[in-house]
C-alpha cells in the first residue's frame, strides 16, 4: 500500500480538483491518505493584527481559516473525518458558491450531526497552534515555497517527500486518464533524483468537472 498525506485548504479550487482526482483513484489503487490542513492564511502572515492585506485572496484565506479550526476541533474532539468535512465543506464552497461563513459552518455541522456549539471554534485562536504545526510538517518536507495541493510520499528510507501538486485544471475526462496520472506521479514522486516539472497557468479551474 501507497501512504501519502495531502496537504489542504478548503478555498483552494486546484486543491479541490486535485482531492476528487485522489479519491476517485483511491477507490481504484492501494493508497492511503491522510488529509492535512495546510492554512494559506497561515502561510501568508494574513491572521495576525497589521499582517499582509496586500495578496489578493486575503478574505478568502482567513475565512478559510475559520473553516479549518471548526474541523481541527471536529476531528480532534468528536472523531470527525477530516475529508468528510472538507468535502462538505468544500461542495458547498465551490459548487453550491456560497461563502465561508457562520451560516455556512452550521449547515455543515447539522449535516454531520455535529454539535452546533462547534461553531465557536471558528474564532478560537488556540486552535492556530496545531494548524501552525501541520503548516510546519508540510513545508519540511516541501520546501516554504509551496501552496495547496501539496503532496507527500515517503521514500523507503523512511524520508519525507513532498511536493507542490499535482494540480490540475479539471478532473480527468476518463479513469483511465486519472490513473495514468496518478502511476506518472508515483513514479517521479519516488525517484530519488526527481526534483520538480512546473508550467505556467493559462486558465482557471473548473471546478464544476469535480461534482
Amino acid at each position: 500500500m501507497t501512504k501519502i498525506e495531502c496537504y489542504y485548504d478548503p478555498c483552494c479550487p486546484f486543491c479541490w480538483i486535485t482531492s476528487r482526482w485522489l479519491l476517485q483513484v483511491r477507490a481504484e489503487c492501494d493508497i492511503d491518505i491522510a488529509w492535512r490542513p495546510f492554512s494559506l492564511a497561515l502561510k501568508n502572515h494574513e491572521l495576525e493584527a497589521g499582517g499582509n492585506d496586500a495578496t489578493p485572496h486575503g478574505d478568502v484565506h482567513r475565512a478559510s481559516h475559520r473553516v479549518q479550526r471548526v474541523i481541527s476541533r471536529a476531528v480532534s474532539e468528536y472523531d470527525a473525518s477530516t475529508i468528510e468535512l472538507y468535502s462538505e465543506f468544500g461542495v458547498r464552497y465551490h459548487i453550491m458558491e456560497q461563502l465561508f461563513d457562520d451560516d455556512m459552518i452550521k449547515r455543515v455541522l447539522e449535516a454531520k450531526q455535529l454539535p452546533l456549539d462547534l461553531l465557536a471554534a471558528a474564532d478560537d485562536t488556540l486552535l492556530d497552534v496545531p494548524l501552525q504545526r501541520e503548516l510546519n510538517s508540510a513545508l519540511e518536507a516541501a520546501g516554504s515555497d509551496v501552496g495547496v495541493p501539496t503532496i507527500v510520499f515517503t521514500d523507503r528510507s523512511g524520508k519525507r517527500l513532498g511536493y507542490f501538486g499535482p494540480v490540475l485544471n479539471a478532473l480527468p475526462e476518463t479513469l483511465e486518464e486519472s490513473l495514468a496520472i496518478w502511476d506518472g506521479l508515483e513514479k517521479l514522486a519516488t525517484a530519488s533524483s526527481f526534483y520538480e516539472l512546473k508550467r505556467g497557468r493559462d486558465g482557471e479551474p473548473d471546478v464544476f468537472s469535480a461534482v
